[in-house]
């Protein structure tokens, strides 16, 4: 009876390092969009096969081309954006809707707040004000930005990943 518990102790203890030692390794989580198949390592030429040619495109902020295509996510029909720079290096990728109504609007953007939060944990920031609203991700993988505004004639949300060669860091 004794070396059973003997034993018994060790393989416990053997099973408890062992989920100790994976369990608190740190795994970077990749960077993966919501409403794309795309990552960072993918070219024009990916974004071509997977959504077709564009026939809306200006120029990006990040002094490349931005490229526009009808999106749907959620259900909800919008408008996704690829930014790239002068390298043709994708550095952001962006969801974009109008609603119909500030209700709408605020649904919208409490569902992917939520989604976004029980991924990353809090926001790091938020402005919160009457015509416009937002909080931001400060990732090692890449900012996070959910931004909504309102006018007298537009309701809009962005939700942006950006990539982490263009994110800043909480206290920049």
């Amino acid at each position: 009876m004794k070396h059973l518990r003997s034993l018994l102790s060790v393989v416990l203890t053997l099973v408890l390092v062992s989920g100790v030692l994976t369990g608190c390794q740190s795994e970077k989580k990749p960077a993966g969009f919501p409403f794309t198949e795309l990552t960072w390592e993918n070219s024009y030429d990916d974004m071509v096969e997977l959504e077709g040619d564009s026939d809306n495109t200006y120029d990006s902020v990040y002094d490349g081309t931005t490229y526009t295509y009808p999106k749907k996510y959620m259900d909800l029909d919008g408008t996704i954006k690829y930014m790239y720079d002068g390298d043709n290096k994708l550095m952001c990728v962006a969801w974009t809707y109008s609603a119909e109504s500030d209700e709408d609007l605020q649904e919208t953007y409490d569902a992917i707040h939520e989604e976004v939060e029980k991924a990353y944990g809090e926001s790091g920031y938020d402005p919160k004000t009457p015509s416009s609203y937002g909080d931001v991700w400060y990732l090692e993988e890449g900012n996070i930005i959910l931004s909504a505004m309102t006018t007298d004639t537009q309701k809009a949300l962005q939700y942006s990943y950006l990539n982490p060669k263009v994110s800043t860091a909480a206290d920049e």
